[in-house]
């Protein structure tokens, strides 16, 4: 994880924001690639073929940090 992905305010709030911040990443990444991997099941580019892994895997990153859910649960597990 790149720390510019982590938002300023997380970072300067110590490590254990950081952490948080991560675990509510990991969340939205694991939900995303759910919905990508729902998605192919739906659509045979996205799962057949040499490059339907990397294309889901690539889906999952661009949804991941853009959906929004990782600040929000990083802002509920904060209180």
């Amino acid at each position: 994880m790149i720390a510019g992905s982590i938002p300023a305010d997380v970072r300067a709030s110590g490590t254990q924001a950081v952490s948080d911040y991560k675990a509510a990443l990991g969340f939205e990444q694991l939900l995303a690639g759910q919905l990508v991997k729902e998605l192919a099941t739906s659509s045979q580019s996205l799962s057949d073929g040499p490059y339907a892994q990397p294309v889901q895997e690539a889906l999952t990153t661009a949804l991941t940090g853009n959906l929004g859910l990782a600040q929000q649960l990083y802002k509920d597990l904060r209180g």
